[in-house]
This record gives structure tokens, sequence and C-alpha cells, in this order.
């Protein structure tokens, strides 16, 4: 082979090789390329307070303490579950508070709507505790409220048409110092709320958005609503057992649709 020959023959074998370890240096960058991820969608919580309970009926303060549901409160469990499957309301995830109470609710409802996971609990959405009162009559610790505002009596303090709530719960939780139990402002309870709620929905939006059923307590979903933006002024009786509030969440942002709604309950019902 003739000098001319060799030199074309060694050329042909130098990008030939420069071929094959391009086409080998391709592979792993697509192996390693990484699925794209589902764009952060919009999600609805049905906010929804708990089925009534023993100590709703024997009207003691029930905060951090817990007891089961009546069978009333279980049956309006049932029917709120029954009446968002109605709805058509397809829910991707459910969370509640930790205690008996949220969870019964939460699994009745979830029982009706054929979910086929489980609710997570989460200690961030239970009630207020109201400390000392804690399992209380409710008028000992309104009229001890009372004192502590500097009214004669409960009477006067729920006449009083300037009376604030949330002066009222703040009172308890000076009320309760020195006791060695726990007793949250309502700034607390906000806070450890909303927290919870912007965590639950940032996590669904990852996956895509859509529905997701929470299962919390009166006061702490006023709170909650209050601190997003809701007029809750007009609730003078609070939260009813069952009813749902729905909050919308976009790109960081919370809008309310309703607020305490008894309609899921009252079509699961009939």
């Amino acid at each position: 082979m003739n000098r001319t020959a060799r030199a074309v023959t060694a050329g042909a074998l130098a990008i030939t090789t420069l071929a094959t370890l391009a086409a080998f240096s391709a592979v792993p960058a697509t192996q390693a390329a990484e699925p794209k991820k589902p764009k952060p969608g919009t999600v609805t919580i049905y906010l929804t307070r708990h089925g009534e309970t023993m100590l709703n009926t024997l009207e003691r303060a029930q905060g951090w303490s817990d007891s089961p549901l009546t069978e009333e409160g279980r049956l309006s469990a049932e029917h709120l579950g029954a009446g968002l499957a109605e709805s058509g309301v397809k829910f991707e995830a459910a969370y509640s508070a930790d205690m008996v109470r949220h969870w019964e609710t939460v699994s009745l409802a979830l029982d009706e709507l054929d979910a086929k996971d489980e609710a997570t609990r989460d200690e961030r959405l239970r009630e207020i505790s109201f400390g000392k009162f804690e399992g209380a009559k409710n008028m000992e610790m309104w009229a001890a409220i009372a004192t502590e505002l500097g009214y004669a009596n409960v009477g006067e303090l729920f006449t009083d048409p300037d009376f604030d709530f949330m002066e009222g719960l703040s009172a308890v939780a000076r009320l309760s110092e020195g006791s060695g139990l726990v007793a949250e402002t309502p700034e607390q309870v906000a806070a450890r709320a909303v927290e919870a709620l912007d965590d639950i929905a940032a996590k669904q939006a990852k996956h895509g958005g859509g529905e997701v059923l929470v299962v919390s307590s009166g006061i702490t979903i006023m709170l909650a609503l209050e601190t997003l933006g809701a007029d809750v002024s007009e609730l003078t009786s609070g939260i009813e057992n069952g009813a749902v509030s729905e909050l919308v969440y976009s790109r960081g942002e919370w809008t309310i649709k309703t607020v305490n709604d008894l309609s899921y309950v009252e079509a699961g019902s009939d």
C-alpha cells in the first residue's frame, strides 16, 4: 500500500472512530433526560367541620379535648359524603385533624365517596386549645371571659353589639396562664391552620391540582377563613357541623368561594 492509500485509510478510520464515540456519548444524555413535571394546577379545598360530638351535646368546651361523634354526627358525616358524591366531586386527597371526631367524620364521608385511600392526619388542623377550660361547661368559660373583659355578667357580654369574639378567645389564653395547660391565642391557631392549608394545597398543585377534602373544627376554620380574606362577621353562631367552605388555591393565591355551606349534607340526606 502506497503512502497516499495509507493516509486515506487512516483518515477514514479516524472519522469512523469519532462518529462512533459521538454516538455513544449521545446515549447517556438521552437516557438521563427527566420526564416532564406536570404544571402546577388549581386546587379546591373543601374545608369541613366535623360532625356533632358528645361534648357538643353536653355543651362543654371541646378544643384539644375530644369525644366521638353522636348518632346524629355520624349521620351528617355520611350525608356529607353522599352529597359530595352526588355533586360529582372526585377527591385527589383527604386530610383531617388528629382527633377522633375529625377522623370519624372524614372516614365516614370517604366511605360514601368510595374512596380507596385513607385521609392523612395533621395536628395543625386541630381546634383551638381552651387551656384550663377544656371540658368545662361552656357557660362557665364564658362567665370567666365576661369578668375578665369587664362585663357585669355573660348576658351583658352576649348582648354587646361591639363584643369582639376574638378578644374573648384571647381572654381564655390569659386566664389559663400559670395553669400548666396549653391555651392558644387566635393568632397562633390561624398561623398553624393556614400553614397546613398552604402545605396541602401546594403539594396537590405540584401533582396537577384537583379537589381535596379537609376536616377541621369550627373556630379553627373561622380563623383560617378570616386570615385568607373571608368576611366571617355574619357567622354569629359559628361554623355548623358538617358545613363546607370552598377555598380555591392557584399560583400561591387563595380565593374563598363559599362559607358555611350545608347544601352537601342536605342533598345527601334526601
